[in-house]
């Protein structure tokens, strides 16, 4: 997956560099309504595939078949929709987009049970290499296809090509049989499947109505420095958190009925992840504008101040990603579902306020409201696993402090260099001096959690010496 990042990055900038703000704000317009019918056409079929280990093979046949259905009924849906959203985003070109992109609909309906039942072998190593191959696909086609001179369309044919590969790869491997579906034998599953779907799209117009209110109101060029914005600040946490959350259903799933090994598991997430993602999120507020202007050019300075407003949001969003799995494993999915729903009314009217002051103001949306979602769910995963605080804050603590010395120190470096210094020195001398601080820190007053990441990463079946750790806390390979 670290692989899979640096493919991402390497692309991202090179298309960035080939493309116009416009056409990242095209596709974007075309994400929204497209994003949305790929988490309805799913259905909550899948995280049932993962989750309720009781199915039988005869309902995981009809489960497919149902959601082989879905997905060709709102791949309809978006074709009929197409031509209305061009008139609402006010851009002609976007119906053939939206009608050529939905094909994915389609495509991802033939993999959605038998992903889910790799998921639920935990055959997470092939479903890794997988998403990498995805990954380089969707790279070479897209700047293949850019550098020819399909511009929007580049991103848009990549973005097929990418997931029929994946289609095919998973059915290649672990194919299923259909059966006609019965509600009687599928009630249970799908009161459940109801709730994950509630909970999906509810997160989903979360996470995208802020592209919506843009495009709508600012246009497609505010839209597409927005998109980089937000893809760069999602970046440093998005293939590792998306890695973790497609990973622990089916952990939290075979240890649901045992509260002391969840609770083990959620603070090994915490502290791992706090570790990995504080320090490069928060790094990247302080460097966002060099970064821009030296990866990828003065035409997306507009995207500097977002940005910084982004990465906000990502350090808090990065450990508790795994929170809603955990809640859905317990029988806490109402309350998950709710909470999600209550979360896209008032980000909706949050994000069309901010839009007042342009794409800043709506990035701002996401570090001031954001708390209000993750304090319930924190509230409740504590009233359900019971961990104290005072070992959740010891597994936050340390990447905190070291973080908080780590920006106080670039944020001192930058004030101290003189104004005709270089972007290109000033990134390279901020970023290298904040990550050995960082790692000095770390190696000074928190040393065993060093001890912790190599002995996670690197000898996962040895454990650490007694000594090494702090005593209170059981070794990752324990949980």
């Amino acid at each position: 997956m670290w692989a899979v990042q640096l493919v991402n990055w390497a692309y991202i900038v090179i298309l960035a560099r080939i493309l116009s703000p416009s056409d990242y704000g095209l596709i974007g317009m075309a994400s929204v309504p497209l994003g949305f019918s790929i988490v309805a056409s799913e259905c909550g079929i899948g995280n049932a595939v993962v989750m309720m280990l009781e199915l039988t093979e005869d309902q995981i046949s009809q489960l497919n078949t149902l959601a082989v259905v879905c997905g060709i009924f709102l791949f309809a849906i978006s074709c009929l929709a197409a031509y209305p959203l061009g008139i609402f985003f006010r851009a002609p070109d976007l119906p053939m987009v939206v009608m050529v992109m939905s094909l994915a609909l389609v495509i991802t309906s033939f993999k959605i049970v038998p992903d889910g039942l790799l998921q639920r072998d935990l055959r997470f190593k092939l479903l890794a290499q997988i998403q990498a191959t995805e990954a380089v696909i969707y790279g070479v086609v897209a700047i293949t296809s850019a550098l020819l001179g399909a511009r929007y369309w580049s991103l848009a044919i990549a973005n097929v090509a990418s997931v029929t590969l994946s289609a095919l790869l998973v059915l290649s491997i672990r194919r299923h049989a259909f059966a006609w579906p019965r509600i009687k034998d599928l009630r249970r599953s799908l009161v459940f499947s109801t709730h994950v779907l509630g909970l999906r799209v509810a997160w989903y117009w979360n996470c995208n109505a802020d592209f919506a209110v843009v495009g709508r109101v600012l246009g497609k060029a505010a839209l597409g420095t927005y998109s980089i914005a937000w893809n760069i600040s999602q970046q440093p946490l998005q293939k590792l958190t998306d890695l973790v959350t497609r990973v622990v259903p089916a952990y939290f799933a075979k240890l649901h009925n045992d509260v002391a090994a969840l609770r083990e598991c959620v603070l090994m997430l915490t502290r791992t992840l706090a570790l990995l993602t504080l320090p490069a999120t928060l790094g990247l507020a302080v460097v966002a504008d060099d970064f821009v202007t030296v990866v990828f050019g003065a035409k997306w300075n507009g995207a500097v101040l977002p940005l910084r407003m982004l990465a906000l949001f990502a350090a808090t969003r990065s450990i508790t990603g795994f929170f809603v799995p955990l809640l859905n494993v317990v029988g806490q999915f109402r309350f998950a579902m709710w909470n999600h729903v209550l979360a896209a009314l008032y980000f909706s009217v949050a994000f069309y306020f901010g839009s007042h002051w342009g794409v800043t103001g709506v990035a701002l949306v996401w570090p001031l409201f954001y708390p209000c979602v993750a304090l319930p769910l924190y509230l409740r995963v504590f009233k359900q696993i019971a961990p104290p605080w005072a070992r959740y804050w010891e597994c936050v603590r340390p990447a905190l402090q070291a973080s908080t010395m780590m920006v106080g120190a670039g944020i001192l470096i930058r004030a101290v260099m003189p104004p005709s210094t270089s972007a290109v020195w000033r990134l390279v001398t901020v970023t290298v001096s904040g990550a050995a601080i960082y790692g000095v820190t770390l190696w000074v007053l928190h040393r065993e959690e060093l001890f912790r990441l190599y002995y996670l990463f690197l000898h996962r079946n040895k454990q650490p010496e007694r000594s090494e750790v702090h005593p209170d806390t059981p070794c990752p390979e324990a949980v």
